[in-house]
């Protein structure tokens, strides 16, 4: 993404954060729409010229006993793994401006008020 999103409150970064609800058209998959807050944006999905691998990283500290000398003494070795987790071959594409998303207040009746009917 491309600006800047704030969080009100304190944000926890080991925490799930909620951005906006994203939607894919039934009558035409590659329509998607996105909203956040009461911004409304509407793109479509493209395949990406190149995909890539998505990592997740795995460090580990590994006790390896030394063969080169009598003492009782270990070495620490640490490894660094990598593991694809996912391929991304598309991408969602917003060209337009967010349009803002207006909802029309509930009408009260005169009961809901506390008014005399």
């Amino acid at each position: 993404m491309q600006g800047e999103l704030e969080h009100k409150g304190t944000f926890n970064p080991d925490e799930e954060f909620l951005i906006g609800k994203l939607t894919v058209s039934a009558t035409r998959p590659d329509a998607v729409e996105l909203v956040i807050g009461y911004h409304l944006l509407e793109g479509k999905m493209v395949d990406l010229k190149k995909p890539f691998a998505v990592l997740e990283k795995h460090s580990a500290c590994l006790d390896a006993d030394s063969m080169d000398t009598d003492e009782d003494t270990t070495e620490t070795h640490n490894t660094t793994e990598y593991k694809v987790i996912g391929v991304v071959r598309k991408k969602c594409l917003f060209k337009n401006r967010p349009r803002a998303i207006i909802s029309k207040p509930e009408t009260a009746t005169r009961k809901q008020r506390g008014l005399p009917t």
